[in-house]
Parts: structure tokens; sequence; C-alpha cells
């Protein structure tokens, strides 16, 4: 007679979390017009090869195909068909672990504090993605620019890179910021609608850098100015900044504010 599990109410809980995981992604994955699977796990700061398997995991546990491509749609029909890893790989001709990387997950293997980390940046990708559907349907209204400023604290800690100089992109860098909190000294000259528990000053961090909450907005007008005359933005000097325009650049771009001439 088998011995039965010590703790079973962690199998079940490490079961739950983990499909809590693939439905979140799969909402997220399903939401995008055309989901470019490098730039979401960009996003996530998760590798491609995880979130690929994640998808394909959910695709055979739904019965539906979430991720699809040549090679994993062929690795797939073959370990439908029972093959093992290094049959899969005798016939593709790939590596084991290549074959392994586009096929599901069969038992739990993550630790629950990896689950729920990575359910957490999930979550968090997706509330990002709200702010800058807020402030696209805030443009023009007079609340325009505290929606901004929300846009702005929901990226704190996002990876951003500057547009660099030139074709090549060269002396791009590399940062993140966080946002200073209510009561304290940054931004204390600020005379607009504050967001409840943020003060209006961001801080990039790694460097003894400061950037205002009138100077983020400045940048916007003349961003935004500039998109509109002429339908893109072409560098940072167009945001009228010195100083700040690299970094407030960049953060435009991802939030979809601006485009760029590339």
């Amino acid at each position: 007679m088998p011995r039965p599990p010590k703790h079973p109410e962690h199998k079940k809980k490490a079961e739950k979390l983990m499909n809590e995981l693939l439905d979140s992604l799969v909402q997220l994955w399903t939401r995008e017009k055309e989901p470019q699977l490098q730039s979401i796990a960009e996003e996530l700061e998760m590798s491609a090869a995880k979130v690929r398997k994640l998808l394909i995991t959910a695709g055979v546990r739904d019965g539906e195909t979430y991720y699809s491509s040549t090679v994993a749609d062929h690795v797939l029909r073959l370990w439908k068909e029972k093959k093992t890893v290094a049959e899969i790989a005798e016939t593709t001709g790939f590596s084991k672990s290549s074959v392994t990387g586009y096929t599901p997950h069969t038992k739990i293997i993550y630790s629950l504090d990896t689950m729920s980390t990575e359910a957490e940046r999930i979550k968090l990708y997706r509330s990002r993605c709200a702010a800058v559907e807020e402030l696209q349907a805030h443009i023009d209204l007079p609340d325009e620019l505290e929606y901004l400023w929300k846009m702005v604290i929901a990226f704190q800690l996002y990876p951003f890179k500057t547009a660099g100089r030139g074709k090549d992109h060269s002396g791009a860098t590399k940062f993140r910021y966080t946002v200073s909190k209510e009561g304290g000294s940054a931004g204390r000259h600020y005379s607009g609608q504050s967001v409840n528990g943020y003060g209006n000053e961001l801080w990039i961090e790694g460097k003894e850098k400061s950037i205002s909450r009138s100077t983020v907005e400045l940048a916007y007008k003349n961003g935004r100015a500039e998109q509109e005359n002429c339908g893109f933005v072409s560098g940072p000097r167009k945001l009228g900044v010195p100083g700040s325009r690299s970094y407030l650049y960049a953060m435009f771009l991802r939030f979809g504010v601006i485009t760029s001439d590339a």
C-alpha cells in the first residue's frame, strides 16, 4: 500500500497557483492583436523560453493553441503521439533541451514562491496596460495630466532603455525609476492635483537624479504637440527639457503617447 503524501495541501496549493498563473498569462497573451513572444517576455522580465513553455502548457490544458510555430507544432504533435523527449530529439534533430522547451509541463516543478512572483509580474503588467488605456481615454480632458502621473506611478521599476544615438542606438542605457512618496519635500512646489500616497517627483535608480512632475508634464505637452504636427517625435531633443529628455523620451514611447520615426 503506497505511503500517503506528508503534505497533500502543498500539492493542491501548487496546482491552484499554477492554474492561476496559466490563466493570467493566457489573458495577457490573447488580449494582444499580434502578441510577440520576446516583447511580452521582456515586459514580464521572464525568459522567452519560459513564457513559451507556459503557453504551450496552457494550450494542452485547455485544448487550445495559444502559441504556434513550425517547430512548436511539430514537437507537440510528436509529444501527443506519446513519443519520448529522446525520440522526438532523434526525429527532429533538435537537442533534448530544445525539445523540452517545446513540450508542456506534466507536473508542477516550480516552487510556490516562483509561481507567486511570476503571477505578480503578470498582474503588474496588466495594471500597466490598464494605466495606458486610462490615459488614452483622458487625453484632451481636464484631468489628462493626473492620469499621466498615475501612469508614471504604474511604471515604477519598469526596465526602460534610452534611445541612444544614431541608427545603431549607441550609448543606449537601461534605467528604472521610483516615484517619491506623499509628504516628502520632493516636488513640493507642484501646484496641480496630487495622487494619493505619492509625491510629485521621480528618481532615476542608481543616479542622484530626480525629475519633477512639472518637467514631465512640460515634456509631455511638447511631445504631444510634435506628435500631432509631424506624426512622430524624432528624438529626445523635441521634448524641450535638457537633462531629462533621454529618460522621458523612452518613457513616453513605452507609454504609447508618442511614436518615433524609426
